[in-house]
């Protein structure tokens, strides 16, 4: 299970993984375009279609709401983060874990020959580490879960 190539958590992940806008949207049409399809982050895209960046919530709040900045007026390359890393979707769930953990990152961009695949939050990759595969008595799921964190930190530990 911590082993298990992140791109079986994108398969795995209901609704879409990628989303992207023009760079020179405004952050409220990111923001909406976000809320619409519950996800975290969007990748920005330059006039010739390639990857500029990726703007996430805390951008928004950092870089948005912190410092004032319109939302409706504000372009989404002026407040994203511009050095996107990736993975490839054969890397280790918990490499990835790791990366972002010691990057202080949220959202990890999967990418294979450099194209984008999808975007993991690490919301994505705890439940993937936590959460058993298949589903258990309700009266047992506590347990169950605290048994594979225990583990899943102490796996982070010795590695």
């Amino acid at each position: 299970m911590i082993d298990k190539p992140v791109g079986e958590i994108l398969k795995a992940k209901q609704g879409p993984t990628l989303l992207s806008i023009a760079a020179t949207a405004t952050v409220a049409e990111a923001v909406a375009l976000m809320d619409e399809k519950g996800l975290g982050s969007v990748l920005a895209r330059d006039a010739g279609g390639n990857m500029a960046g990726i703007f996430t919530e805390r951008d928004l709040m950092r870089r948005v709401v912190r410092q004032g900045r319109d939302p409706k007026s504000t372009p989404v390359s002026a407040v994203m983060t511009p050095e996107v890393r990736s993975v490839p979707s054969s890397e280790s769930t918990v490499e990835v874990l790791r990366i972002m953990v010691e990057y202080g990152y949220r959202h990890m961009l999967v990418a294979d020959g450099g194209k984008p695949v999808g975007v993991l939050s690490a919301r994505d990759v705890m439940r993937a580490l936590i959460l058993p595969d298949e589903p258990i008595a309700h009266e047992g799921k506590r347990g169950e879960v605290r048994t594979r964190a225990l583990d899943t930190v102490e796996t982070l530990r010795q590695g």
